[in-house]
């Protein structure tokens, strides 16, 4: 296992700067791809959940350093890998492909949604209306500035 990490980060750093600088560009069916969700999911379930929440760390801390969020994205994402490492497969199990296959998927989903929903609430932890923010907000934080 110890000889697969370097490649891992390897393909970390290379979907990350994918999905900074094309995939975010993409659009199917008005939905955004997230390469780096997928990603660590993927790499929850193989290696588990502190390697998928290590792992989403870094990729917060990579991503956010180029967004501007670091601190939500660190967030978002090691809830991520926290998330999807639940479905894990250990490597010794004598899961079929199918069920494994199933265990991926269902980590995906459960990855996306924990993510969407933590990204949300970060941006937005008040539920203000989207005016009030802009021009209330916005107005007192040019005020004292």
């Amino acid at each position: 296992m110890t000889k697969k990490i370097p490649v891992t980060i390897f393909l970390l750093v290379i979907t990350c700067l994918l999905q900074l600088f094309g995939f975010s560009h993409l659009v199917l069916f008005n939905v955004t791809v997230d390469a780096v969700t997928i990603f660590l999911a993927v790499v929850s379930v193989l290696f588990g959940q502190r390697i998928g929440m290590t792992f989403g760390f870094g990729a917060g801390l990579f991503i956010g350093s180029f967004t501007g969020h670091p601190g939500l994205e660190i967030l978002v994402r090691t809830m991520e890998g926290f998330v999807a490492g639940y479905c894990s497969v250990p490597p010794d199990s004598h899961a079929t492909s199918k069920q494994k296959s199933r265990k991926l998927y269902l980590a995906i989903v459960l990855a996306v949604f924990a993510g969407n929903i933590i990204f949300a609430l970060g941006m937005n932890p008040l539920a203000l209306p989207f005016g009030y923010r802009v021009f209330i907000l916005g107005g007192v934080e040019a005020l004292l500035s």
